[in-house]
């Protein structure tokens, strides 16, 4: 046992090692020396040297030291960061059983394979930093300026994965679609009506963008699989009032779906709401076609875009954007300025204009929202690796160009001081000239399969993390973090925890309220699970407590909002700056083995035939409590936990219940969703 220990206190000291060799503070541009000798080493002459001399200095001399270069991917088996490598004790653990050497011969070689890892991981870091701080000062150089030969060389070098190709766009109108020809860029007047086509053939497909973008307008990215949801957004659009023309960014729509989602667009109310579907049948109270003016809408009709990027992506990187990233590339193709970006099965329940009217938006001109607080830790390499990308040291590339370093803004937000998830990116607000060079920044994260794809779930984190890559910190996030949305649980038989007084709202849908209490906009749709129907899940409590007409009308149902709940903030996991010594995540993560146990952790150590459904002996301990109800999305929420340092005490969220307009609001709205997805508008005329 002692043997053990020292063992384990070996490989601590070398993790910490590793970690103190990594560490972001440490880095510095590869060529930084060599530039600063073109002017005598002379750092304030640097600095005070104007762009138009030193930006041609600088990039003339990187391509003349790197005249091979090309933009590093690293996503090979044998080529990739090892995330591990801060962690030898793991790395050892997990490296062990795919040997086949046994004894010293065994120890010898999991010491090379740690020594290949370690510098591997090291060199790979650093060309990935250098790679952020090359794209850092291109932007400063040129995004504001006209093309000229060296811009164009350089955005090729950037951007490899780009043609100089523009979208190919089809405008849907009231008697037909045009079809914008080839490398044309269309041009809307103020009521969003089609007003010019701009013929234009690009050298440089990146400033060609910014230099075009004009007017406000929403953007979902979506194919075919999302069709059905698209339609259903576009009817909740319809409902709210919706005035802002609608771009719809895809690689693959074919035809069929494009025509169902033109006719919900363009159709008439009496056809759009016309109730003969088997969905009409719930909320009967609820008359869409002839009551719908006592919730306001009018239903007006709306200007779609087509816009396929297909023909954007060079050949060799059409597999380097799949699913969510698509989004980024929406972000980059569409023709709006300011850009209110919708998931296709986000609902928003307020106004459009809410987003751009809020006062996060109005003061930075981008506006992001907060995931749910889930107890779900990161790494340390993952923090320590993500500062290295920000523009962050005093001595550094980034000085010399006069870029903005990243503050505390950044370093101490969620996800940096060690929790997994802080945005959720089914609403992103955000003017695009004035935050382009951050947009930009996106997509190398999203190339970066390792270490990226394993630090980030999906796209979330990638919009604040890619402004400030820039040096832009000028974003707003709403107050609030996530909430579950739904109903109370009210009976203490359905209730998880029967025996405490904590407020429990359980919910597969996560809700964004503003600091004002207005619920903004909810993800996965309307749908009561949009997974799975009720008999896969009849048998789980509380479930098992219901009358199967009950539970099925449940499930076929929209979901019924009445209340919310935004559980406890947490506090910090890992201290901001990315401490080489993890005593103080480590001592935190081990309190938590102190606390009692939330049902699914019980659960996780149990047979399925052993799971606990309730507990009475204690009150929740996390604000969220994941469950297998909706396969693996429902979650449920509670407003008091324990607090993790001050004993007797409670950590406290908010619990929220809405007043009757906007219950009554939500169910409208649930409905017009709920009985959106038929595909009976294939066949439909739109002559009013």
């Amino acid at each position: 046992m002692r043997w053990k220990l020292s063992y384990r206190r070996i490989l601590y000291y070398h993790s910490r090692q590793v970690r103190s060799k990594i560490h972001y503070t440490n880095y510095l541009y590869s060529d930084y020396d060599k530039f600063i000798k073109l002017y005598n080493n002379d750092v304030d002459t640097v600095k005070t040297a104007p762009l138009d001399d030193k930006c041609p200095t600088f990039f003339n001399q990187f391509l003349a030291e790197n005249p091979d270069w090309t933009f590093p991917i690293y996503n090979l088996a044998h080529s990739r960061i090892v995330k591990s490598i801060d962690d030898k004790e793991k790395f050892v653990r997990d490296k062990k059983p795919t040997l086949k050497e046994t004894g010293r011969k065994l120890t010898e070689k999991l010491e090379e394979e740690y020594s290949k890892a370690v510098n591997v991981t090291m060199e790979i870091s650093q060309i990935m930093a250098d790679t952020a701080s090359l794209m850092r000062v291109y932007g400063k150089c040129f995004l504001d300026k006209p093309q000229n030969k060296l811009y164009n060389q350089l955005t090729e070098l950037f951007f490899p994965f780009l043609t100089n190709h523009l979208p190919m766009f089809e405008v849907v109108t009231q008697s037909g679609t045009i079809d914008i020809p080839d490398n044309t860029w269309p041009i809307f007047d103020k009521n969003n009506k089609l007003l010019n086509k701009k013929p234009m053939k690009t050298d440089n497909i990146i400033s060609t963008i910014v230099q075009n973008v004009q007017g406000k307008g929403i953007v979902i990215s979506g194919g075919n699989a999302h069709t059905r949801d698209i339609m259903r957004l576009i009817r909740v659009l319809r409902a709210l009032n919706n005035q802002y023309p609608i771009q719809i960014v895809h690689s693959d729509l074919n035809e069929k779906s494009k025509r169902y989602i033109e006719a919900v667009a363009i159709s008439e109310i009496d056809f759009l709401l016309d109730p003969k579907t088997s969905e009409y049948k719930y909320l009967k109270h609820i008359d869409l076609l002839n009551g719908h003016q006592e919730y306001g809408s009018k239903y007006p009709k709306q200007d779609i875009t087509f816009v396929h990027i297909k023909p954007c992506i060079n050949r060799n990187h059409k597999n380097s954007f799949p699913g969510y990233s698509n989004k980024l590339l929406a972000l980059l193709f569409t023709t709006f300025e300011e850009v209110i970006m919708l998931d296709a099965d986000t609902v928003p329940l307020v106004p459009t204009d809410t987003f751009f009217k809020s006062k996060q938006y109005k003061s930075s001109g981008a506006y992001f929202f907060q995931d749910r607080t889930l107890r779900d830790y990161n790494e340390f390499f993952e923090t320590n690796f993500m500062s290295s990308l920000f523009p962050v040291n005093e001595v550094s590339l980034d000085s010399l160009f006069n870029i903005t370093r990243v503050t505390n803004k950044t370093l101490n937000n969620r996800y940096m001081t060690g929790w997994r998830h802080y945005q959720e990116a089914g609403v992103v607000a955000i003017n695009k000239r004035q935050h382009y060079l951050g947009l930009l920044m996106t997509l190398p994260l999203s190339l970066w399969k390792e270490p990226v794809k394993s630090m980030i779930w999906g796209d979330k984190e990638m919009y604040w993390a890619g402004l400030s890559m820039a040096g832009d910190e000028n974003y707003e996030f709403n107050p609030n973090a996530a909430a579950s949305v739904g109903q109370l649980t009210t009976d203490p038989k359905r209730k998880f925890y029967p025996s405490s007084d904590t407020p429990e709202l359980c919910s597969s849908h996560p809700g964004h309220i503003n600091e004002e209490g207005k619920l903004l906009w909810i993800n996965s749709g309307f749908a009561y699970c949009k997974k799975n129907g009720y008999y896969r899940d009849k048998f789980k409590f509380p479930y098992v407590t219901f009358e199967v007409i009950e539970l099925s009308q449940l499930y076929e149902s929209p979901i019924r909002i009445t209340d919310a709940i935004v559980p406890p903030d947490l506090p910090r996991y890992r201290q901001p700056g990315s401490p080489i010594d993890t005593a103080y995540e480590t001592s935190f993560r081990q309190s938590w083995k102190l606390r009692p146990k939330d049902i699914d952790e019980i659960n996780n150590d149990k047979p399925k035939e052993e799971h606990v459904k309730v507990i009475e002996e204690w009150g929740p301990q996390r604000g969220w409590v994941k469950n297998d109800i909706c396969s693996g999305y429902y979650y449920c929420a509670y407003s008091e936990v324990d607090s993790y340092f001050d004993a007797g005490e409670k950590d406290m969220g908010k619990v929220y219940q809405f007043n009757d307009n906007d219950k009554k609001m939500f169910d409208y709205l649930g409905k017009v969703w709920h009985t959106g997805g038929t595909r009976r508008y294939l066949q439909v005329s739109t002559q009013g």
